[in-house]
């Protein structure tokens, strides 16, 4: 990452407080390690249009215990499938590949975290939580994304899971003080220097996620005006909405955090839905995650 062009990484060095040291975190990220080699050999097959079920299936079956999330994803009621899915090239059929790397990136960031910690659970609910909502918005919006929409949805949150997983000390204080009625990324801002949406596109760009998912991890926490000129704009406001109906449902942060109501609201004014259909939505939502929580966990 200290390779690249210095006037491309304007915008995330703008993102530090003053006094943060800008190289100490660009090498800091730099030395973390990259994706497992298997997901990331699969994501990265799953943008090539000559890509087959057998040459897919070949790549999970490399780590035992990736393949393993796969099937049992593949098994949730999201798949909704009347027998159960043993083999891996069933479970690719079924997913299908547009699906596909959003479920393997599940699996592999599942892998990186433990679970173990407070901090590890209420994000990783949060992760999947919002990964589920941004799915059920985007479909209701008719986005053109709505795909790809778990996808950025799981990934929104990124940069806290490496925090918590790399200065795991540090974070818990980021969450006690959140307990006493502020903001993560406020708090992140005073404590480290920078928010974890800065790290996390940091980190989707070293994993080589596309620019676009790298806007939206930085963006997520940003004042979006309307209109809502640009498909990232568009996939910002999805994300943002997504989090939003996360937190209300009360995934993701601890007891004493801030009440987000008319952020929530304000949100999602933004994308035209009313009351009544956010209600439905958040139901949705609820219901949802509940039914497969237990696939992701």
């Amino acid at each position: 990452m200290a390779s690249e062009d210095s006037s491309d990484l304007d915008q995330y060095r703008a993102r530090i407080a003053p006094g943060a040291n800008w190289k100490h975190v660009v090498a800091w990220v730099g030395d973390l390690p990259p994706l497992p080699h298997a997901a990331q050999q699969a994501i990265s097959m799953l943008d090539d249009s000559n890509m087959t079920v057998e040459k897919l299936s070949g790549v999970l079956g490399q780590d035992t215990a990736l393949a393993a999330r796969v099937l049992r994803i593949a098994n949730s009621s999201m798949y909704a499938c009347r027998r159960e899915i043993t083999t891996i090239n069933h479970a690719i059929m079924i997913i299908g590949f547009r699906e596909l790397k959003g479920v393997v990136l599940t699996a592999a960031l599942r892998q990186l975290s433990k679970n173990t910690t407070f901090a590890e659970q209420i994000n990783w609910q949060n992760s999947t939580c919002t990964a589920i909502a941004a799915t059920i918005i985007s479909r209701h919006l008719k986005k053109t994304f709505y795909q790809e929409a778990f996808l950025i949805g799981l990934l929104h949150d990124l940069g806290k899971l490496v925090l918590i997983a790399r200065m795991h000390k540090e974070y818990d204080q980021v969450i006690a003080k959140a307990a006493q009625g502020h903001f993560f990324v406020d708090v992140e801002m005073e404590i480290l220097g920078y928010s974890h949406a800065l790290i996390g596109a940091l980190v989707a760009k070293k994993w080589n996620f596309s620019p676009d998912t790298c806007q939206v991890i930085l963006r997520h926490h940003d004042t979006i005006a309307r209109p809502l000129e640009t498909e990232i704009d568009n996939k910002v406001a999805v994300v943002q909405a997504a989090n939003l109906f996360s937190h209300f449902l009360g995934y993701g942060h601890p007891s004493g955090y801030p009440d987000i109501s008319n952020e929530l609201l304000e949100s999602c004014s933004l994308l035209d839905i009313d009351l009544a259909t956010a209600k439905l939505l958040l139901q949705s939502t609820k219901d949802t995650y509940e039914e497969q929580n237990s696939a992701f966990s």
